[in-house]
């Protein structure tokens, strides 16, 4: 297949180019600035020059090696994503809207990573100013009457010459790009070496090798693009025997096309299902574009502690300490999702179960074992009792859930609220009495980090492998269990309870083992909250504690896993970095805050913190009352389409005319 040639009577040659020069000029301005502004050239030169002397580098082996990986898969997935772009794109969106989009979802969030350099910080000011935008954009939209496209009228199905011509135009656009940003990244390598830059031969070699392999690269990255678009395009045999719905009538089948499908869906449900169809107007937020950025994410995360020094300098084992503690709230909002999102149990005590969880290895991971129990407690071994004593510690917080559970089965909404409130608050002064045992206000003090053979647990890089498996594992539970029997059974219990009940739904164990489930997690949370801090004492946890985690779970999306996530990520960012910050801002005569404390002697941030956080929950709950990142459950549930034609049935029909007697024939 050439890589020129463009069926023109499938895709139209202009039309082709048209979309070869918006999407490389899009994705070329943001790759150029992480390349040559930021830390991308550096980091390829130090990979470079590691792999050709290591004991002429700065950097260790296994930080070299992490860069390259980085480096490979970031430039790789960067150019397969343009021929997808340029294959999935319809054509019907302008170069000025698609523009916009690339500064607000890629320009800003690089420009925060480079000013903050913090990563947590960045991203939670991205999940604000995203749905800003959006916010911006319907409302334009509707102040010009510009109605949405209606995706099912571009829904096709492609025949074998528009799928060759598909596959062409992904090639042409990883192709193209990559020599062009070849072509870029060769001219600002000969600007260098004009202004003197000293270059090393082995960059010399690797210039040329560059300049001449990327384009071939781009060729077969473009396949790659290509099978991504065609996975989610419309074909002949997907239309009718891949996706077909077959239904058994008289012994025949009867197969029903994916577009017949998509036709008899309701305009919201349709809209979800087609939007994603290759070719459409949106493959910046398709879901074929989302697989390369959970590959982008997920090589991040996994990589970050080698790459944090590289991209953000000094500071790195601060902020790996900090994205550890975010990991616990990640962990403790997926819990209460169970609870509140899924089975819709208001838990306003969830902080109870994080305190058990802390105080079951607070008091068997110290030497307060020894003082209770009189046995040796060897400072060798007991951390290696972290591992069984993670699975239970959290089985003992399930069981003070189902303890919890039990009394409250007959309780529903403001009612449950007051009692799991009376929980949390009995929870932590129950710890707090109990001095000869958990050291009163004291606390326990000497809790042992965890033991992996050999592994450092001085530095915060273990802590954050640690929290990221726990939070892979505890992400993999809940999904399963959304989707599982029981899952159904608390969407069921929070749509309707009566009617959950009257279709057979055991109320009494849904509702036991969603409180059993959330308190799992957090038990799982606390214990290691315990263990990295080294000390637990009762004024850790607190009835605002339990409040903040509710208010991750509703900033986030009730009911939907990645947005709690994304929630958690939020408040966390906003309590740690920007509130506590606050106070440090307005005392620096340079910054506009300083005006503030000039004005109102004894005036400080902290003493209206909770006023600032309660003014952000009123905003987010006034302009996104479904979260950050909703299920598609309750988006549909806040925002009907107010076009949508509602289809009269039998049940709608006055009864005697002729709609009922068609709907209902009696014999």
């Amino acid at each position: 297949m050439s890589v020129f040639a463009i069926p023109k009577d499938a895709l139209g040659e202009r039309d082709t180019r048209f979309l070869l020069i918006k999407w490389i000029v899009a994705l070329l301005v943001p790759l150029a600035i992480f390349t040559f502004v930021w830390s991308g050239e550096a980091m390829i030169n130090q990979v470079i020059l590691g792999v050709a002397d290591p004991n002429a580098n700065s950097y260790s082996l296994p930080t070299i090696a992490g860069a390259g990986v980085f480096v490979l898969i970031f430039y790789a997935s960067v150019i397969a994503l343009a021929g997808y772009f340029v294959a999935a794109d319809s054509g019907r969106r302008g170069l000025v809207e698609l523009w916009i989009d690339i500064l607000i979802f890629v320009m800003v969030p690089l420009f925060l990573f480079i000013v903050w350099g913090n990563l947590i910080l960045s991203l939670s000011a991205c999940v604000i100013i995203w749905p800003l935008y959006f916010l911006i954009m319907n409302r334009i939209r509707k102040a010009r009457n510009i109605a949405a496209s209606v995706p099912l009228a571009n829904v096709a199905v492609l025949n074998q010459q528009q799928q060759t011509a598909l596959k062409a135009r992904a090639i042409a656009g990883s192709f193209w790009f990559a020599t062009i940003f070849s072509l870029v990244f060769l001219a600002a390598d000969l600007i260098f070496m004009a202004l003197g830059s000293p270059f090393p031969p082995i960059l010399l070699a690797w210039v040329v090798v560059r300049t001449l392999l990327l384009p071939v690269v781009g060729y077969f990255l473009g396949r790659v693009g290509a099978f991504v678009a065609l996975r989610r395009a419309l074909t002949p045999e997907k239309n009718v025997a891949d996706v077909a719905l077959k239904q058994k009538r008289n012994g025949v089948f009867n197969r029903i096309s994916r577009k017949s499908q998509l036709e008899n869906l309701s305009t919201s449900r349709a809209t979800e299902e087609a939007k994603d169809l290759v070719p459409n107007d949106l493959p910046l937020r398709s879901k074929g574009a989302q697989r390369f950025y959970i590959t982008l994410l997920v090589l991040v995360v996994a990589l970050y502690p080698i790459l944090d020094p590289i991209l953000f300098g000094a500071g790195t084992a601060g902020r790996l300490d900090g994205y550890g503690d975010a990991g616990y709230y990640i962990i403790l909002a997926l819990g209460l999702n169970i609870v509140v999102g899924f089975a819709g149990l208001l838990d306003m005590g969830y902080v109870a179960f994080f305190a058990i969880g802390a105080y079951v290895w607070g008091l068997f991971g110290s030497p307060q074992w020894q003082v209770l129990t009189h046995m040796v407690v060897n400072p060798t071994i007991w951390p290696w009792f972290f591992w069984p004593m993670l699975l239970v510690a959290a089985l003992i917080a399930a069981l003070w859930g189902l303890l919890l559970g039990a009394p409250t089965l007959r309780l529903r909404g403001d009612y449950l609220a007051i009692v799991t409130l009376g929980f949390g608050e009995i929870v932590p002064i129950f710890f707090l009495e109990l001095d000869k045992y958990t050291n009163g206000t004291n606390g326990l003090v000497g809790v042992f980090s965890p033991a992996l053979f050999g592994v450092d647990w001085t530095t915060p890089v273990p802590y954050y492998y640690l929290i990221l498996a726990l939070i892979a594992l505890l992400i993999f539970v809940n999904v399963r269990l959304r989707d599982s029997r029981i899952g159904r059974a608390w969407v069921a219990l929070r749509e309707d309870e009566i009617a959950a009940s009257s279709s057979g739904i055991n109320l009494t164990n849904t509702k036991l083992l969603a409180f059993a489930a959330g308190a799992f997690f957090s038990g799982i949370a606390g214990m290691y909250h315990a263990a990295k801090l080294g000390t637990v004492t009762p004024d850790n946890f607190s009835t605002t504690d339990s409040i903040i985690y509710l208010a991750m779970v509703v900033i986030g999306g009730l009911g939907s896993i990645p947005g709690v996530m994304v929630g958690a990520f939020v408040v966390y960012a906003i309590q740690e970095f920007i509130l506590t910050q606050l106070d440090t801002l307005a005392a620096d005569p340079h910054n506009f805050l300083h005006f503030l404390p000039q004005f109102f002697p004894g005036f400080t941030f902290g003493n209206i913190r909770n006023l600032i956080f309660g003014a952000i929950l009123v905003a987010v709950i006034i302009f996104r009352p479904e979260g950050m990142l909703p299920s598609m459950r309750r988006r549909r549930e806040l925002h009907h389409v107010e076009t949508e034609e509602v289809e009269v049935g039998a049940l709608d029909a006055i009864p005697g005319s002729a709609e009922f007697e068609s709907e209902v024939p009696v014999e």
